[in-house]
């Protein structure tokens, strides 16, 4: 009899062991989720007026959804400074409106050091809201993307 009891009550003290959550156990959340970004590179400078407004005008349309960052290198670093020419052309924004967005939405803008350099620029020539590149930046950024656009 003893031995009938013991079976009818190992099946009640195995449940017993079994853990049972009502709660649903949550997936553990990055705090910071990465999203698609775009690069953007703008090697022209005034000169060439519908490429550097093109490629700002996809910075400015890509930030309000995605992280952007545009970087300025050789003919392009003029377009970085405290005196660089307002290019306007329709049917874009001209150049400074459209700075001045990204600068508002906090967008990455990086100009080459070297080309600075080259240009007889010093860090305090630049418009607000850009700064000299680092590499790790790119690197940062560039995590898990792979869209850029080359101007």
């Amino acid at each position: 009899m003893k031995k009938v009891l013991a079976l009818l009550l190992l099946p009640l003290l195995m449940s017993a062991c079994i853990r049972v959550s009502t709660e649903v156990d949550k997936l553990a959340e990055p705090d910071d989720p990465v999203t698609d970004g775009a690069f953007i590179h703008i090697s022209k400078g005034s000169a060439d007026t519908h490429d550097v407004l093109m490629a700002l005008m996809l910075a400015d349309k890509f930030s309000t959804s995605n992280d952007v960052l545009v970087f300025f290198d050789k003919e392009g670093i003029e377009m970085v400074t405290r005196d660089a020419p307002n290019l306007e052309m329709d049917p874009f924004d001209s150049s400074d409106e459209i700075f001045k967005r990204l600068v508002d939405l906090n967008v990455t803008i990086l100009a080459c050091p070297a080309c600075m350099k080259v240009a007889g620029m010093e860090e305090g020539d630049l418009r607000t809201g850009v700064q000299m590149a680092e590499k790790e930046q790119f690197f940062d950024f560039t995590e898990g993307r792979i869209l850029t656009l080359d101007y």
